[in-house]
């Protein structure tokens, strides 16, 4: 069975948590910085609300568990425990959605803003996290060169490292329920791949495909796959 590539498998979360598709595409175009990072923590909450639906027992999980906690269950999955720097990004997210959610002056304040008051020991680390879906080809990501590029991306685009590297996090939890056994002894994906060969043809996701395909030539992305 062919996993969908990363464009497909957000395609499939979306579906998943019954949004129109490109819902989380559209984020990017958000007219304010606070309902960019409110509507992006919900959607990966909710990605991570599914998931556990699907793997856990009803003793065991409770949707009306904090982010935080679902976060940590998460990533005590098998196939999800070796993705530290994903629950980093997160936690991280997290921290920066209670930040805008909880402090009125945010409604109307940009992500720089809000990040230049989270105390300074903290702040690198932050900006580093937020954008764990870039790396160095052939590095490692405890390579310093990755840090301080990281750092220095998100300062300068902070909306679109955090695009990428939740783009990245949500491909992550939607093959994890699509394609790892539930708790019900099924996989899901069979049920979807009508659905996901419909969206495929659906003229705004061809030409968003056909976007990415153009910016990142050699990316695997956007590859047509067999789903």
């Amino acid at each position: 069975m062919q996993k969908p590539n990363t464009v497909e498998s957000i395609l499939l979360a979306e579906l998943n948590l019954r949004l129109p598709p490109l819902s989380f595409y559209k984020l990017v175009k958000e007219p304010s910085d606070w309902s960019f990072i409110l509507k992006l923590h919900a959607i990966l909450e909710g990605a991570l609300t599914r998931l556990l639906e699907r793997r856990l027992s009803e003793s065991d999980f409770d949707e009306t568990l904090t982010f935080m906690r679902k976060v940590q269950l998460a990533f005590e999955l098998r196939e999800l425990a070796h993705d530290n720097h994903y629950r980093s990004f997160l936690v991280t997210l997290n921290h920066l959605r209670n930040r805008f959610a909880h402090r009125a002056e945010y409604i109307v304040a940009d992500i720089p803003t809000v990040i230049q008051g989270i105390p300074t020991h903290k702040r690198s680390s932050v900006l580093q996290s937020l954008a764990v879906g870039i790396k160095i080809p052939g590095t490692t990501e405890d390579d310093p060169r990755n840090r301080i590029g990281r750092e220095e991306m998100t300062r300068k685009w902070p909306r679109y490292m955090i695009m990428m590297s939740a783009g990245y996090a949500l491909d992550m939890l939607s093959l994890a329920y699509y394609f790892q056994m539930g708790k019900d002894g099924e996989f899901y994906f069979e049920e979807y791949r009508s659905k996901l060969q419909d969206l495929l043809h659906d003229p705004e996701v061809i030409e968003l495909r056909r976007k990415i395909e153009a910016e990142f030539p050699d990316d695997d992305s956007a590859d047509a796959g067999d789903a």
